[in-house]
């Protein structure tokens, strides 16, 4: 996106008499100098902002969530109960990703952020881009449960679970913080790479994880269970390494304009959700001994008293 930035200044014209001390002894000339003022140029703002390309392909990416969701509740319906976990989760992943794009593409979410411009006269430019924070709010929710998805296909140990799923939201949250930052200035770029140097780390801390302790625990899982897990273990640590170099040059360097930005992290989104939580439900298949099979008493309704005192489960029972 290219701007013009060439501001125009018309010095004021006055007249003002000069006469000085002891006057003159000829007649009076009056002098037409510029008048001295103390007013001085104030920076222009402009702002860097989603067309409408932009706004459709919002649009665009909510009815793809949309469907994708419906799909994942169709083929929920083909499986057990007790098999359904990674049918919730997909849904949950898909259905935080579809409320988000209705939001963005609705206009909320959004908020412009003062930035660096290299530019013709930077002193004399104040340049906003848009940043849709509504984004960050998605991965909030939605990448803490790829990675849950990962762990169990694993069976990886709780306590590694959960150190990968709080660098999740370490990574995320910094992100943001990153996001939001006004880089104006050099001390204001400098406290945003910051920022997005300490998501990098928690970037690696959830990697460390799943290729260390994750390949582990995949290689005690059948060979159909662990070439699956490798598959999309490889496929989100590219896609998520993909997520960085795009912020690097939209937020970061403002190399990419927005609809540009609603693109690309769209397309990623659609392959890092959509096809992740596809190919864990098509691919994989249910045994006894998977790590996510359900316990009974969490799918199947209470059906009476039992001798414990808290009842049996069962089909609902009816009355004799």
């Amino acid at each position: 996106m290219a701007f013009q930035f060439l501001p125009q200044f018309v010095p004021t014209q006055t007249t003002i008499s000069v006469n000085p001390p002891g006057g003159t002894s000829g007649p009076h000339h009056p002098s037409h100098l510029p008048l001295p003022t103390n007013t001085f140029p104030h920076a222009t703002p402009r702002f860097i902002h989603a067309t409408h390309t932009g706004h459709v392909a919002l649009w665009v990416f909510f009815a793809i969530f949309a469907a994708a969701l419906v799909g994942v509740g169709i083929t929920s319906l083909r499986v057990e109960k007790r098999a359904r976990a990674f049918h919730w989760l997909s849904a949950a992943i898909l259905g935080v990703s579809t409320i988000t794009y209705l939001a963005m593409a609705t206009g909320l979410g959004i908020t412009f952020v003062s930035t660096h411009y290299d530019g013709k006269a930077p002193q004399l430019v104040h340049l906003f881009r848009q940043v849709y924070w509504a984004r960050f709010i998605n991965y909030l929710f939605t990448t803490p449960l790829v990675v849950l998805s990962l762990s169990l296909l694993a069976g990886l140990a709780p306590s590694d679970t959960l150190v990968a799923v709080l660098a999740t939201l370490g990574m995320v949250v910094t992100a943001l913080l990153s996001a939001l930052s006004p880089a104006r200035w050099h001390s204001g770029e400098r406290a945003r790479w910051g920022w997005f140097a300490f998501s990098c780390v928690g970037f690696v801390a959830v990697w460390c994880t799943l290729f260390s302790a994750g390949l582990k625990a995949a290689k005690l899982r059948p060979s159909r269970t662990r070439g699956l897990y490798y598959l999309l273990a490889l496929m989100t640590f590219v896609l998520w390494t993909a997520y960085g170099v795009i912020f690097a040059l939209t937020t970061g360097v403002n190399v990419i304009n927005v609809d540009g930005e609603i693109i690309a992290y769209g397309v990623l989104d659609v392959i890092s959700f959509i096809g992740f939580s596809y190919l864990i439900l098509l691919v994989h298949v249910h045994g006894e001994d998977d790590t996510w099979t359900l316990p009974e008493w969490f799918v199947i309704h209470r059906q009476g008293s039992g001798t414990d005192g808290r009842g049996t489960y069962g089909a609902v029972r009816t009355e004799e």
